[in-house]
């Protein structure tokens, strides 16, 4: 590892920082009005003598983040299921590669579950460009979040990304704490997952010897995260319009902020979580392959099977097969209730936009049994 590398300018804050952030925190009106989400029936005095009672990042994430997200939970989510937490081991540190549907709430979620096994929370890995108010970063700070940098000159990109790679592997092959990474830089908005190259590249840079012995070090995890439905559709829907007719996308001032908020706050349905074996057997099959781009290629096809195999099909996701192709050929898997549900939901989202719309969301919804298929191998469905 360069030594010339600060990891540490890098890291969220650690106990050591808690009591100063939070007594900086409570002067803010409104990290004030977010702690009423997290006991409805307490009083201020009372929430502020919980801020004063918290003396660690876990006692923090256990006492202030995880009640305030488990409000949401009840109001937005019917049903939160999860696979595989119960093969996590305590004492192994794991790097989670997981698809991107929710800014947030993906990871969110994979640490409120972890916290309810009694394991250790990850550390998130979020871009820089969603944290431009100091008041967010600081509260991100403090839930184990750590920034990667979005947009910056070529040299000072690829510094960081140094920086990002030592990080990484000096928490996971240290046995530090594990960490949660998206597998493509922003989420799939069209559903369909796939894992960068790049990203794999990034994280060989901080290893010297082979490249299978570098990822084996990471004891990689692919994660997915599946949900009914998608309460940022509506602007998904745009972005996507936009790119189907060829026209550059402009976001509108505070969206990406929207989104979070929407993310949390908006009807999502049933929700599941998967973590999937480490794929270090598969990792010993890439010895035989020449070069460092064909083996993050093959790495990154290796991911996306594990993530496709692991996800949880909804009715609708059926549904959406059946309809973009005019067939009935998942019929048995979702009611005419279900569907005639989903057909309301696309009309809403639908209203104001061009046809293309429609199809649009329609394969969105169907990307997730599509790719399911492909990771199954079973037989190759078309898109």
């Amino acid at each position: 590892m360069d030594e010339h590398l600060d990891l540490e300018s890098l890291a969220p804050y650690q106990d050591k920082d808690i009591r100063a952030v939070l007594d900086a925190l409570q002067q803010h009106q409104s990290f004030l009005n977010m702690l009423r989400f997290v006991d409805a029936e307490a009083s201020q005095e009372s929430l502020m003598q919980l801020l004063n009672s918290i003396g660690s990042i876990r006692d923090f994430q256990h006492r202030v983040v995880k009640p305030w997200l488990e409000h949401f939970f009840r109001q937005t989510i019917d049903e939160l299921t999860s696979s595989g937490i119960e093969t996590l081991e305590p004492g192994q540190a794991h790097l989670y590669i997981s698809n991107h549907r929710d800014i947030i709430l993906d990871s969110a979620i994979l640490n409120v579950l972890l916290n309810d096994h009694g394991l250790p929370t990850a550390e998130i890995a979020i871009g820089d460009n969603l944290l431009k108010s100091g008041l967010i970063r600081a509260i991100t700070r403090l839930n184990k979040i750590f920034t990667v940098v979005r947009n910056a000159p070529p040299r000072e990109m690829y510094r960081h990304s140094r920086l990002l790679s030592a990080y990484i592997r000096d928490r996971v092959a240290n046995n530090k704490t594990s960490i949660w990474l998206a597998q493509s830089e922003g989420r799939a908005k069209d559903n369909n997952d796939t894992t960068q190259q790049g990203l794999l590249k990034m994280l060989n840079m901080s290893h010297e010897g082979s490249f299978e012995e570098g990822f084996q070090a990471l004891h990689i995890r692919p994660m997915s995260l599946s949900y009914e439905y998608d309460p940022c559709d509506r602007f998904k829907l745009r972005e996507l319009l936009a790119k189907a007719e060829g026209r550059k996308y402009e976001k509108k001032e505070n969206e990406d902020y929207l989104n979070i908020e929407t993310g949390i706050t908006g009807y999502k349905g049933r929700v599941h979580l998967s973590i999937q074996p480490e794929l270090q057997e598969e990792i010993n099959q890439l010895g035989p392959i020449g070069n460092v781009n064909d083996k993050a290629t093959a790495l990154a096809a290796m991911i996306d099977r594990s993530i496709y195999r692991s996800y949880r099909l909804f009715d609708n996701n059926y549904a959406a097969f059946d309809l973009l192709h005019a067939t009935d050929q998942w019929k048995d898997h979702y009611s005419k209730e279900k569907k005639e549900a989903f057909l309301a939901y696309l009309d809403k989202l639908c209203k104001g936009h061009p046809p293309k719309a429609r199809e649009i969301l329609l394969r969105k919804y169907a990307y997730p049994l599509i790719n399911r298929q492909k990771g199954s191998m079973d037989h190759q469905i078309s898109v």
